[in-house]
């Protein structure tokens, strides 16, 4: 992670509702364009708050919310919907080293995670591992323009060079989508 990693003291901060006006989970998950995923991956779930909400769009399946910052964990072990025991499942580990089987997941995705990445190729590689030939990465971060909230413009990705990102770790179809009025989403497909 980078010096740009998100300050665990703003914890409330994720758990704001208000973050749905910007990040829309319908929207997102459609953007996705996964059907019926079996597993899910969510790298730096902080709260779990999208884990969450893609729970309730996902079916029968499991998401794996992984994320290795102590408080993060130790607030989704306390918060989660009992509901969701079972199916939103919190992992402790770093986004680039991720204690799943290769090939496991329909869909990995981010959100707001990709600018505090030190090593974006890493997180990539790894996302595809874990992803079976056919599945779906998702990048959702913010836009290259100063705007309030978020990070420093200095700080932020965009998502052309998401994108490209995506492309040197391997995957295939990979498109930027503007669905969102602040983020952009990228989106790849692993092939074989």
């Amino acid at each position: 992670m980078s010096a740009h990693r998100f300050d665990p003291a703003k914890l409330p901060k994720l758990n704001d509702p208000a973050r749905f006006i910007d990040l829309i989970p319908e929207r997102i998950w459609d953007a996705f364009g996964v059907t019926d995923p079996e597993t899910v991956i969510e790298l730096g779930a902080g709260t779990g708050i999208f884990s969450v909400e893609f729970a309730k769009l996902l079916g029968d399946g499991v998401i794996y919310a992984v994320d290795s910052e102590p408080l993060m964990l130790q607030w989704m072990a306390e918060h989660l919907p009992r509901e969701l025991d079972g199916i939103v499942i919190p992992v402790d580990a770093d986004v680039g080293s991720i204690p799943l089987p290769n090939g496991i997941a329909d869909l990995v995705y981010s959100i707001n995670l990709h600018h505090e990445v030190e090593d974006a190729g890493s997180v990539l590689r790894e996302a595809k591992r874990l992803l079976h030939p056919g599945g779906v990465v998702g990048i959702v971060d913010w836009r290259l323009e100063d705007s309030k909230p978020g990070p420093p413009l200095a700080a932020r990705v965009g998502g052309a060079a998401i994108a490209q990102q995506a492309e040197d770790a391997g995957f295939s179809d990979v498109r930027m989508l503007d669905v969102l009025p602040r983020h952009d989403i990228v989106v790849g497909r692993r092939i074989g």
